[in-house]
């Protein structure tokens, strides 16, 4: 690991070498010590204990909610995944696994490195199988399906029963796919001389058919879905598309050469992670084409660029990600009609499917380039996919919003002029369901230069009959004719925002983007909702019907989430946690019952508390969050930090663990065990005035906290990350308020980030500055001077607070050289400043050492100025302390 230190009063430049080697950030302890004792008194937090917390997250509840499984990692980054009883005491543990799936109520399945562990939960006897891949249980629970690496780098398909059995076994397969509801298995065999693709029916007993061999070439893209299997076969650069019916035991063959209008210059793509998707009678199978064009050759890198202002992408995409004229097109083949449509093409490369998969709604995302935001507008076309006539549904559609095609796919909701529309597809109508309603379903509380976003959308209802809108709030149900509008909870009047939890179990595939096809709400059953008062930070979850309401389950003064329900019966497993208390594994039947508390050592340490603290600008209260200092006394005077970045009030119960490690270098608990607050104010910005803005909210916040006697005025520092670093290097232009500040990963001059391009290469930065976070709202060239006024670099000699400054020299998201601007700005005024560059690292910090380096001296930099500490070497120049 190496650091470049700069300091304006050195000319020498500092290499530091082999700094600080350790462990990771963010870590709990889930069990506690039983060395520690009961009865000790608390102390105070060291560095040295921050290894004893660890972190943790549920992962999955039983089917009849017996066993809980969650996963939890330290410092060493060690994975050990956990399965505990939610009736007793009984606790298993897996080191090195990080998933694992319930087989019934008896059998747990994980993988730690390349071993199968299956436990069985009621004996306690594990088995262990070496050199797995990937496992299985079948729906019925009576098979364990085993892929084994061979030396060959072929795997066996190992099938047995519940006792450990081998019932079946299949050498070299390359791929395999399970059927969705785990009742088979399809897996393609490549072997010398042969290939082969076959299935597996898991029932009482195996079944094993073979669908079809040969020489020819190896199967891929294997997909299952109903009675439909489907499947490629790579033959010679000219891959040959498949379907087969488990009844009529039939395959049908795509023959392109027998299609009049398959295009000459294409084939059937052979990408393997293109996903070949069914309609649900399986009729329809969506594939791939990928051209045959020299235009696809990768760009040299020793060729000369060439960067034409009026390209729809710029150059640095193109070469990084290819054209998306170029990405490989949609396709449908009808295998009853045996009809073949070619859905996308180069001029309107991109698209997705309704949700009956008779239409595909396609577009181009560039079609308006170049232009200034991050997702420019496009045109939405819709083919239909009997005739393959395409129709112009909306013109100039903006890129910042997602249309919501329904589950049936007889419609379209979609947002335009601050309401939500609905595009009928059968009567070819649009209809406005919004526009009567008196409250708002788009946030009210954004600030930047774009059209405010929705809340959201639930879902749809069966047989498209409604769709469920969120507005700040609560759920609306809707008709697609705008005609029944209700609101089914009553959260506005209490100032509870609900949403619909999704309780549908994980699939094992996630589907392709083109398939937006969702299970419809059922409005009839009851409905999980989570709960939310924001102006509080209470949270839970409650049960929906129609005939009783919102009824309350769980309601806490925390944060709750992580919630799961158990499939066979109305049991849950979720996560609490507040500032003050460290995450906690629930289990609800009838009430709350605790499974798990993590990081039990917490009660030996001092701690300290957060509350919210509340301020006015402008005539509007905001809020913040306030973190006591540990072994907090009343009436002396502590320093403080003040943490900005927008909008942080919803992180008011969230714990964090004590670390050496973070990859922008603050950690709240780590200052306040060491005696600091720490402040985390909210802000809202004005357009084109974000420096001022930002600053009257930072400074209001400060004043609501010092006027409570606590904080001594003198001693209280700054830091931020990124936007956050902006607004600290910017507040400091503004203000001398504060001792110190600390400046991560910046913008600082507004003219040379206008004109970049960044980590995406999708588009120059404009978007930032026009839509985004800089907040300007109108081009360089509209507006000079509002850029120039937001600008820290340019509003230097104003600056008399010392900063520190870091950032990873390999940074694109925010380019380093922000940094090194105001690095020699403030050098060529003498003002107190050191900036840090980390090589080979990014926007945030990744590598170990530079974690802990970086945590490390942001500490002893707050230490000297806000605690009069003695400064640690590198904060001194010459024998000289900074700022002398």
């Amino acid at each position: 690991m190496q650091v470049i230190k700069i300091n304006y009063l050195s000319d020498k430049l500092l290499v530091y070498k082999n700094f600080f080697i350790g462990f990771s950030s963010f870590i709990f302890l889930l069990l506690a010590f039983p060395s520690m004792g009961q009865n000790k008194p608390n102390k105070q937090l060291t560095k040295d204990d921050y290894a004893l917390w660890s972190n943790f997250t549920a992962r999955k509840l039983s089917n009849d909610g017996n066993w809980a499984s969650y996963l939890r990692w330290d410092e060493s980054k060690k994975d050990t995944l956990f399965v505990k009883s939610t009736k007793n005491s009984t606790l298993y543990s897996f080191p090195n696994a990080k998933n694992g799936v319930f087989n019934g109520e008896t059998y747990f399945g994980c993988i730690a490195r390349d071993t199968l562990l299956v436990q069985n939960l009621t004996t306690g006897v594990i088995t262990k199988t070496a050199d797995v891949t990937d496992f299985a249980f079948s729906k019925n629970e009576k098979f364990l399906l085993i892929l084994k690496k061979q030396a060959n780098q072929k795997h066996n398909l190992v099938v047995q029963d519940i006792q450990g059995n081998t019932v079946e076994e299949i050498h070299n397969v390359n791929a395999w796919r399970l059927e969705p509801s785990r009742k088979g298995v399809l897996y393609a065999i490549d072997s010398t001389g042969k290939n082969e693709i076959g299935f597996l029916e898991l029932g009482l007993k195996t079944k094993k058919s073979t669908i079809t061999s040969g020489s020819n070439g190896a199967f891929q893209n294997l997909n299952w879905k109903g009675n439909t299997i489907v499947f490629i076969q790579n033959v010679s650069d000219n891959p040959k598309l498949f379907s087969y019916s488990t009844v009529t035991k039939k395959l049908n063959y795509f023959d392109a050469k027998a299609q009049p209008n398959f295009p000459i210059d294409m084939k059937i793509s052979d990408v393997t992670s293109n996903t070949l998707t069914v309609s649900d009678d399986g009729d329809r199978i969506f594939f791939w084409l990928k051209e045959n064009s020299e235009r696809l050759r990768p760009i040299d890198p020793s060729s000369v660029q060439v960067w034409n202002a009026a390209d729809k992408e710029v150059f640095d995409r193109k070469k990084t990600y290819g054209q998306y004229s170029l990405s490989d097109k949609m396709a449908v083949w009808s295998m009853k009609s045996n009809r073949f449509i070619q859905i996308t093409d180069r001029k309107i490369p991109k698209g997705f499917l309704s949700g009956d998969y008779k239409h595909a709604f396609i577009y181009d995302p560039v079609v308006y380039e170049p232009q200034n935001s991050f997702d420019g507008p496009y045109d939405l076309y819709i083919v239909d996919l009997t005739t393959g006539k395409r129709k112009l549904v909306l013109e100039k559609y903006s890129g910042d919003y997602s249309t919501v095609p329904s589950s049936d796919g007889k419609v379209l909701a979609y947002v335009k002029e601050g309401n939500w529309w609905i595009y009928d597809v059968e009567k070819d109508t649009h209809t406005n369901i919004t526009k009567t309603i008196p409250v708002s379903f788009f946030r009210q509380d954004q600030d930047m230069p774009i059209q405010p976003a929705p809340y959201g959308v639930a879902g749809w209802t069966e047989k498209d009959k409604s769709i469920i809108l969120y507005d700040k709030y609560d759920l609306w149900q809707i008709s697609p004719d705008g005609n029944i509008k209700k609101r089914i909870t009553k959260g506005r009047e209490i100032q509870r925002t609900y949403r619909i939890k999704d309780m549908t179990p994980e699939p094992l595939y996630h589907r392709d983007q083109i398939d937006t096809k969702k299970l419809p709400l059922e409005l009839n059953n009851e409905i999980i909702l989570s709960v939310e008062d924001r102006y509080s930070g209470a949270s839970g979850f409650c049960i929906w019907s129609r005939k009783n309401g919102v009824v309350p389950m769980v309601w806490e003064q925390k944060k709750v989430n992580q919630i799961i329900k158990a499939t066979n019966n109305d049991t849950y497993m979720y996560v609490e946690q507040s500032y003050e208390v460290s995450p906690r594994l629930m289990f609800y039947a009838t009430s709350p019952k605790e499974i798990v508390q993590s990081n039990a050592q917490q009660e030996h340490f001092y701690w300290g508390t957060a509350e919210p603290i509340r301020y006015t600008v402008n005539g509007k209260e905001l809020s913040g969050i306030l973190y006591y200092p540990a072994e907090y006394q009343r009436g002396r005077k502590y320093p403080m930090i003040v943490h900005v970045y927008q909008h942080q009030y919803q992180y008011l119960n969230d714990y964090q663990n004590p670390s050496s490690y973070s990859g922008d270098g603050f950690n709240i608990t780590n200052y306040v065990t060491q005696g600091y607050f720490v402040l985390l104010p909210d802000m809202e910005f004005e357009l084109a005035n974000v420096g001022q803005s930002g600053t009257s909210c930072v400074l209001s916040s400060v004043d609501a906290v010092i006027s409570k006697g606590d904080v001594d005025p003198k001693k209280v520092g700054l830091i931020g990350h990124s936007f956050g670093g902006y607004e600290t290097d910017l507040i400091i232009t503004q203000t001398d308020r504060f001792a110190t500040a600390v400046s991560g990963s910046a913008w600082t001059d507004l003219i040379s980030s206008y004109l970049y391009v960044g980590v995406t290469f999708k588009i120059p930065d404009f978007y930032r500055a026009e839509h985004d976070q800089l907040r300007i709202g109108k081009s360089l060239f509209e507006d000079t001077e509002s850029y120039l006024k937001n600008s820290p670099v340019l509003l230097a000699a104003n600056v008399k607070t010392p900063l520190l400054g870091w950032t990873g020299e390999e940074d694109r998201h925010i380019h380093y050289l922000q940094s090194m601007e105001f690095y020699l700005a403030l050098r060529r005024l003498n003002k107190t400043h050191t900036l840090l560059v980390y090589p080979e690292e990014g926007h945030t910090l990744w590598k170990r050492e530079n974690q802990k380096d970086l945590t490390q001296r942001i500490n002893e930099w707050f230490d000297y100025y806000l605690k009069g500490e003695k400064p640690a070497e590198w904060i001194t120049v010459d024998n000289k302390q900074v700022g002398q």
